[in-house]
């Protein structure tokens, strides 16, 4: 992509999270939005066909962001799970996520039917596989479908939470590794009778 697309898309961006903050996306219209990113209506169809696009967009770039730490983090892993390069994902995920940017939120809300928890379970059910082989060539069919939708709603689920949290959430280093130990292992351990 050259300088001048990426400039256009990063304004559009920017002025689309502005709008957010007062207006749901689908009360934006695409002349305001332009505008407001100091670019021409043509410019904005150049690059998407409406406004779901541009926030299908920054879900995809979250997804794929997500992807290359995974990567990064478990590139010379074994398929067993090390809980703490786990922790240090989920903490990077979560550090880097702005719970009070308005194009998460309505990601998280469904306002614009991209269906986060299921883009994300094809994700995790890719890091199964790739991770887990032979584990995952174990399973029974459809089981690792189930595993990965298990985790990914679990994922969507508690990032909603602490979104809706507000200003007294917790911060990002506790929630990454409370969802860690979730997925680790469930509630044992974490109550008194477990």
């Amino acid at each position: 992509m050259d300088k001048r697309s990426l400039r256009s898309r990063l304004r559009l961006h920017r002025a689309l999270r502005d709008l957010m903050v007062d207006t749901p996306p689908d009360s934006i219209s695409v002349e305001a939005l332009a505008r407001h990113a100091g670019v021409t209506r043509q410019t904005f169809y150049a690059h998407y066909s409406g406004i779901p696009q541009l926030i299908e967009e920054h879900l995809d770039t979250m997804l794929d962001e997500i992807a290359a730490r995974h990567r990064a983090t478990f590139r010379d892993a074994d398929a067993a799970v090390d809980p703490d390069r786990l922790r240090q994902l989920m903490a990077s995920v979560f550090a880097d996520l702005d719970p009070d940017d308005p194009r998460l939120i309505a990601l998280l809300n469904g306002a614009v039917g991209t269906e986060p928890e299921t883009r994300f379970g094809a994700l995790l059910e890719r890091f199964l596989a790739e991770g887990d082989p032979e584990g995952s060539a174990a399973l029974a069919p459809g089981a690792q479908a189930m595993h990965a939708r298990f985790f990914a709603a679990g994922f969507v689920g508690v990032l909603r939470h602490w979104v809706a949290l507000g200003p007294g959430r917790p911060d990002p280093e506790l929630m990454a590794e409370r969802l860690a130990d979730l997925c680790l292992y469930g509630r044992k351990g974490l109550c008194p009778f477990t």
